[in-house]
């Protein structure tokens, strides 16, 4: 009695289909190119040495995405984040002065009437009036010491 495999096809012809569909692959993957819309770039780099000035074209302004946030983004403080700072504009708190006006103390009376053990909000003032003061290099330096909004 000959003994004969479960399939129908032989290893071989399983191998040549997965050739088949891996060259396909490959020739679909190297069809794809950006598209140049007809420009044309030199076949040497050394045809082009330096971008002429008068083609360099600098906006008016400075782009907002790399200016600080808002003076009213309470998540600028180290240790608040977009739940805490509900709770803040919740309680009335809605600006970086009005944080900056806030003893710890009151702010600790906030957060645990809202159920907030955890947060240590003893540094939050003084990096408020920081941030409102626009000293962000004094503000970047001074939460590099912190952690979680405390010291340490």
């Amino acid at each position: 009695m000959a003994k004969y495999s479960s399939s129908s096809l032989p290893y071989g012809a399983f191998g040549a289909i997965i050739a088949f569909l891996t060259g396909l692959l490959v020739l679909v993957l190297r069809s794809r190119r950006w598209p140049t819309y007809g420009v044309r770039l030199p076949a040497s780099t050394d045809v082009i040495t330096h971008t002429p000035e008068s083609a360099i074209v600098l906006p008016e302004t400075l782009p907002t995405g790399l200016l600080p946030a808002a003076s009213d983004d309470l998540t600028l403080i180290e240790g608040i984040g977009t739940k805490i700072a509900a709770v803040l504009n919740a309680a009335g708190i809605h600006r970086l002065e009005q944080l900056a006006n806030t003893s710890p103390e009151e702010l600790a009376r906030i957060l645990r009437a809202a159920g907030n053990r955890l947060s240590s909000p003893t540094s939050w003032p003084q990096q408020a009036k920081l941030a409102a003061a626009a000293k962000w290099d004094e503000l970047r330096a001074f939460q590099a010491t912190l952690r979680a909004g405390r010291a340490g």
